[in-house]
């Protein structure tokens, strides 16, 4: 009975490991090649991985869209909190949250998202289960923000007015950096909007 049940999960770990490889293939392609010239037998030759074996994770190629676009933002979920956590008293916490947060926006997850969500604004069905699986990243930006923008003794609502005007901000860069190859340019746009919070933050501060 116990070589049963090790038998199952080694079998469960089996499953889970290429899914993983698949999910990883995916994402690295549609943010290579864009979600439009990248294939389900792409994905598989990828992940080196049987069509039939992927098909059986992923019975449709929408399943296993939905399932890269999710599981990407899991991961940058716990990236994002696991980042928070080395983040230091003393250091340039709310520059430093920034600019890591710029830099994952530039490593694949934008394309993949704008892809998808292009794909998807037809689609009521798509576009409800984007937006469920947005919240669940939103929800770890929420909880990483109010808890460096509450350093500066601002209220709620100028945190969740700062956070969203530099995710706009964040986007929007993410979109021109598509055609623009100019480092120097968004770094001033990130020197901009860290001067202005600042600016809004500081005054709130009762330390001064």
């Amino acid at each position: 009975m116990d070589q049963k049940g090790k038998s199952k999960r080694t079998q469960a770990e089996r499953s889970a490991a290429t899914q993983a490889k698949i999910l990883e293939a995916a994402q690295n392609l549609i943010a290579e090649r864009g979600l439009a010239h990248t294939s389900t037998q792409d994905i598989a030759r990828q992940a080196q991985v049987s069509r039939g074996a992927m098909l059986h994770h992923f019975p449709s190629r929408a399943v296993l869209i939905q399932a890269t676009y999710a599981e990407m933002l899991r991961q940058e979920s716990i990236r994002l909190r696991e980042f928070a956590r080395t983040l230091q008293p003393g250091q340039n916490r709310l520059k430093a949250l920034t600019e890591y947060i710029w830099g994952r926006y530039q490593c694949g997850i934008f394309q993949v998202s704008m892809d998808y969500i292009y794909e998807a604004r037809v689609d009521a069905e798509e576009l409800a289960y984007v937006s469920g699986e947005s919240r669940k990243f939103n929800e770890a930006l929420n909880d990483v923000w109010h808890v460096e923008l509450a350093t500066f003794g601002c209220d709620t609502e100028t945190r969740q007015a700062m956070m969203n005007e530099f995710m706009c901000l964040v986007r929007g860069m993410a979109f021109q950096s598509q055609w623009r190859d100019d480092p120097d340019y968004f770094q001033n746009m990130l020197q901009n909007w860290l001067i202005r919070a600042r600016s809004v933050l500081i005054p709130a501060n009762t330390d001064g």
